[in-house]
């Protein structure tokens, strides 16, 4: 991982924590980080590049309200012996990857770390072993309405990380009933994620 962009995000971090609003240079952040994930992801070019255009016309305030139409969102892939952790979506009943909004005072990657967490009862880490803080995919996705939240339709535009469980840290009560899936069981759209088991640093 490059140690500009180490540096840089952490520097972020600490500002973001501490004025809780997402400013400029947190933006200016996350298009560096969509744009190194195309360089070594090439097929997710034309996708980031959508990405890229969508977080340029929305305000930044907007991208952590729960009431405008684009917010950012993150998930978390984390395997143990091959399989993946997986949850059970209260609203929208269908078997996911840990994730959930990106709050006032996070980056993403501080986002996926934390829901894992929550919802799963376990924690987790950067893997050292990938790069750009172990960022694989990023989609939009669209959400549908939900009344008990009072969120209209919405998208979301979903950071994913490879991170790996920190097994020095005695887990917690979990909010959510998880699964451990091996690919052949796993939702088409998460298949390819799997490669990224047991990688090794370049």
């Amino acid at each position: 991982m490059s140690s500009v962009l180490k540096w840089f995000y952490y520097e972020i971090k600490e500002n973001i924590q501490r004025e809780k609003i997402l400013k400029i240079e947190n933006i200016n952040f996350l298009k560096k980080h969509l744009q190194n994930l195309s360089e070594y992801e090439p097929k997710l070019k034309t996708k980031i590049e959508k990405i890229l255009e969508i977080l340029s016309q929305t305000k930044i305030e907007d991208l952590t309200n729960r009431k405008s139409k684009v917010h950012l969102s993150a998930s978390t892939v984390v395997f143990k012996n091959e399989k993946c952790y997986f949850i059970k979506h209260p609203y929208l009943k269908t078997i996911l990857l840990p994730a959930g909004h990106v709050e006032n005072g996070e980056m993403p990657l501080d986002t996926a770390i934390r829901e894992f967490l929550e919802e799963t009862g376990f924690f987790a880490k950067v893997d050292e072993n990938m790069q750009n803080f172990g960022l694989i995919d990023v989609n939009v996705i669209e959400i549908p309405e939900n009344p008990v939240k009072s969120e209209g339709e919405h998208i979301h535009i979903d950071f994913r990380y490879k991170l790996i469980l920190d097994e020095d840290r005695e887990g917690q009560k979990a909010e959510l009933e998880c699964f451990l899936l091996e690919e052949n069981e796993a939702d088409e759209e998460f298949k390819g994620y799997y490669k990224y088991f047991n990688i090794t640093k370049k």
